[in-house]
């Protein structure tokens, strides 16, 4: 089968394995929040179908016109994570109606904050700008790299300027763990890039020290970090109470699983348990034998996605299969570190499967880029 097929039907696949879990999964705290069981998996479906016309018209749109975009995009989204840069300096008790605190963090910019009138179904419409970076500093730092190494120049401090930038007015919101990932996003495409990586190595130490630095410096950071080297799992986060859930989920699945919507975490157990948690509920669920397959099929997507990068004519498309796909690998990797107590607990859904309306937008549009890259590759 052709890699652009196989793309696809896996694209497709794991997008209605996600549609399917949430739906399961989110019956109780749906009716719970919203008097109706089925509204979360409503709006994901309804964020998958923009997600596929974003998906279709990158597909059919040369990837090289995308370069005149690729600087407006990224002033754009560092302009919109300044924002909330800004707004998270702000004790939560007076944070503005466009960027509300949720959770202790500003993370989401609304579209029609109140007092403007809510969308009807949708409600108050918003996203958040850190899914809309990744997109944006891939594209960015592509077409960036490319022309230093036709000028025969070494884009090193273009690449950690311009990602530094992006992580650090993440890291303000606080967002640590998508700070980090864009790092690293950052940091695969320049290793692909096939430059000198002698200037990389020098910064090494400074990035370690500093990643330690704005773990300490944070309490809440610090809790998570502390609950990983063996705190004790009690009711509060500094003890561990998610971890705890999220391992007893995994622990009750066993090899084969409870069955098919027999969760009991997902009774209001289980936190973020459409988004965040989701693998845990897989686990319990499906048992080792699910997680072991969903775990295959991601290893699969960033496979056909490498072989685009490997097949690619020209430096910038290479490099953009390469972000593309380091975006789906790390984050999906994360997740389910964090959720086998791996790393830390962080806040970062599954790629294509956990719920969430910017991370689904955002990623079907870049696979469509992708897709169009694989397409020119075979003509």
């Amino acid at each position: 089968m052709k890699i652009g097929k196989s793309l696809l039907i896996l694209i497709l696949s794991l997008l209605l394995f996600g549609l399917i879990i949430i739906s399961n999964s989110t019956v109780v705290s749906s009716n719970n929040l919203y008097g109706f069981p089925y509204r979360f998996a409503l709006l994901q479906l309804s964020w998958i179908v923009l997600g596929m016309i974003g998906f279709w018209i990158f597909y059919h749109f040369d990837y090289h016109k995308l370069e005149k975009a690729s600087l407006p995009l990224f002033i754009i989204s560092t302009t919109f994570l300044l924002t909330l840069g800004i707004v998270g300096i702000l004790s939560c008790d007076i944070s503005p109606s466009f960027s509300p605190c949720i959770n202790g963090a500003n993370r989401w910019l609304y579209l029609n904050p109140s007092p403007l009138p809510k969308i009807p179904f949708l409600g108050v419409l918003g996203f958040q700008p850190a899914e809309f970076t990744k997109l944006s500093l891939i594209l960015f730092l592509s077409f960036g790299i490319n022309k230093y190494i036709n000028s025969k120049k070494n884009p090193f401090w273009f690449y950690l300027i311009s990602t530094g930038i992006c992580s650090f007015l993440v890291l303000l919101q606080p967002n640590m763990s998508t700070a980090a990932m864009l790092f690293l996003i950052g940091t695969s495409m320049y290793f692909s890039s096939g430059v000198s990586l002698k200037e990389f190595f020098i910064a090494i130490p400074i990035t370690m020290i500093s990643l330690l630095l704005a773990i300490f410096i944070s309490p809440y950071r610090r809790a998570r970090f502390l609950t990983l080297l063996g705190g004790d799992a009690s009711s509060d986060l500094s003890s561990g109470y998610h971890i705890k859930q999220v391992l007893l989920s995994l622990g009750s699945g066993g090899i084969l699983g409870v069955g098919f919507g027999q969760s009991k975490q997902k009774f209001d157990y289980l936190p973020e348990v459409a988004s965040d948690s989701i693998f845990a509920v897989i686990g319990e669920e499906f048992g080792f034998i699910g997680t072991t397959a969903v775990v295959i099929a991601f290893a699969f997507l960033v496979f056909l996605g490498l072989r685009v990068a490997k097949s690619a004519k020209d430096t910038s498309g290479k490099l953009i299969s390469v972000g593309v796909t380091s975006w789906i690998g790390f984050q999906f990797f994360i997740n389910v570190a964090a959720m086998t107590k791996i790393i830390p607990l962080t806040g970062v859904p599954i790629p294509l499967i956990s719920y969430g309306g910017s991370s689904i937008l955002f990623l079907l549009v870049s696979l469509g880029i992708l897709c169009n890259i694989e397409k020119q590759n075979r003509e």
